[in-house]
């Protein structure tokens, strides 16, 4: 599923605090990352991508990021998509392939059908790891399939418009409440609601 974009969306920048990777499991291993805050303003749709810069909190290193525009952005994940499509498309050939070479006895079509089952199924990997990494952030490795770059960007799914945040513009307090696009709509809502009335209860310190 492609990730969530908005036109400003809220995003950390994470510094890789291990150089290699942690055992985690069997034949696993885990990254460390350590982030700060950072607001992703894109640029508007048909404009080119504009470069922004942010400061790491852990080696105080500035960053400078592409970011792509909304439109750029979900066309972007649609070549990905496309990219996936017809890698599962060769892998399919090939194993047809291999069925009717076996059926005929022919060892062209099955070596043909082989090497075609294993160029889709090695290719679609990491294309299908791009396709859910892609967030219209490029720059330092951010987004690369497979990559654990020493600077990650990992952006928060935007807030729904028709549910305004919850802040007091006094003290700064936030209610907070559970959201996203895997819980129901009427789930969000019924939450919105609850914090909308403990928030019209907020007293300022």
């Amino acid at each position: 599923m492609p990730l969530m974009v908005a036109q400003r969306q809220q995003a950390v920048v994470s510094h890789r605090m291990n150089f290699l990777g942690r055992p985690s499991g069997p034949s696993t291993v885990s990254w460390q990352y350590k982030g700060r805050p950072w607001e992703v303003v894109r640029p508007d749709d048909g404009l080119p991508a504009e470069r922004r810069s942010v400061q790491c909190a852990v080696c105080r290193e500035t960053l400078t990021f592409k970011v792509h525009s909304v439109a750029a952005t979900r066309q972007r994940q649609a070549v990905w998509r496309a990219a996936v499509w017809a890698c599962s498309v060769i892998f399919l050939a090939g194993a047809v392939g291999v069925i009717t070479g076996l059926g005929s006895d022919s060892n062209g079509f099955i070596v043909l059908g082989i090497v075609a089952m294993v160029l889709g199924f090695v290719i679609w990997w990491p294309t299908g790891a791009g396709a859910d990494a892609e967030d219209g952030v490029t720059g330092h490795g951010n987004g690369w399939p497979g990559s654990m770059p020493k600077h990650q960007i990992t952006l928060a799914e935007p807030h729904p418009e028709a549910m305004p945040e919850l802040v007091c513009t006094r003290c700064g307090h936030q209610e907070e409440y559970f959201w996203g696009s895997h819980f129901r709509k009427s789930f969000v809502q019924k939450q919105y609601q609850a914090a909308r009335v403990r928030f019209e209860q907020h007293t300022c310190p």
